[in-house]
């Protein structure tokens, strides 16, 4: 039986630890956040066999054999991709380590994200000088630590987080109005809400089957504003911004949330082969 991701014990940072982060970085720099980070990711690697397991059915979909090194250096990549994601919450990551390919980040767009790379580091471009607002959908716990810990930094982040748990009416209405103020909006498409399990929908996907969630399309879709996946990725030591642009070719409602649901989950695959070792869904997600 195939298990979310919010079915497992969530091992992520809280308060105290982000806190203590924070002095260390400021007193000494990156370089002991990743020795750290590497002793961290080793101990969660060792003992997180739920995780461990699903990374390696994973990397033996993709190399037709179960690669046992290939399953940590996924793990490690992840404990630096939260370094680099702290450093750019702080303020500190240079316009320079970007690199945005394809299109734009256009104005007025809603961004379907993926759990692929590192997409936290893009609020360095959207908070230079001139930037709209971005608007980005999270989930509730997470939203609640990350909005504290941004308060306690110095670093100007122009953007507002939501709970994806508390889409309704309202927050559509606010949102529709943002983007057509030339604001944009994020929303992850790849991960099945624990409060809408079965509002999801079935693809093919690296030659098995994916389960993704439904609500995230129907939402981009009933906002009415242009839509674009987008997948920020490390390339040695840039990361690089990748779009695409969803362009439906039917007028139907329900063709085209399905050309939506096809276009999404080849983006996905498109992007999942390129950066194997930056797919971050630590989850059974493969049928």
């Amino acid at each position: 039986m195939v298990k979310q991701w919010f079915q497992l014990k969530e091992q992520g940072a809280g308060m105290k630890r982000l806190i203590l982060t924070m002095y260390i970085y400021k007193w000494f720099g990156s370089l002991p956040l990743r020795i750290i980070a590497f002793f961290v990711v080793l101990s969660v690697f060792l003992t997180a066999k739920e995780r461990r397991e699903a990374s390696g059915k994973f990397y033996k979909i993709l190399n037709k054999k179960p690669v046992l090194l290939s399953s940590f250096r996924q793990f490690l990549n992840y404990g630096n991709a939260l370094v680099d994601k702290f450093i750019s919450s702080c303020g500190d990551l240079s316009l320079e380590k970007f690199e945005v390919e394809d299109n734009e980040i256009f104005d007025g767009t809603l961004f379907l994200m993926t759990h692929i790379g590192n997409i936290e580091v893009l609020r360095t471009l959207l908070s230079r000088p001139g930037a709209k607002r971005a608007n980005v959908f999270m989930q509730s716990n997470a939203c609640e630590i990350f909005n504290k810990f941004l308060k306690m930094t110095e670093a100007k982040v122009n953007l507002e987080i939501f709970p994806v748990e508390e889409i309704n009416a309202e927050t559509s209405i606010t949102v529709s109005e943002r983007l057509k103020n030339g604001e944009i909006v994020f929303i992850a498409g790849d991960r099945v809400s624990a409060q809408n399990t079965n509002k999801v929908y079935t693809r093919p996907f690296l030659g098995r089957k994916i389960t993704l969630p439904l609500g995230s399309l129907k939402f981009a879709l009933m906002l009415g504003a242009p839509i674009c996946f987008i997948v920020c990725a490390k390339e040695g030591r840039k990361y690089v911004v990748h779009t695409e642009k969803f362009t439906p070719k039917s007028e139907k409602k329900s063709e085209i949330l399905e050309e939506l649901e096809i276009a999404y989950v080849e983006f996905l695959e498109k992007y999942t082969l390129k950066y194997p070792y930056q797919f971050y869904n630590f989850f059974d997600i493969l049928e």
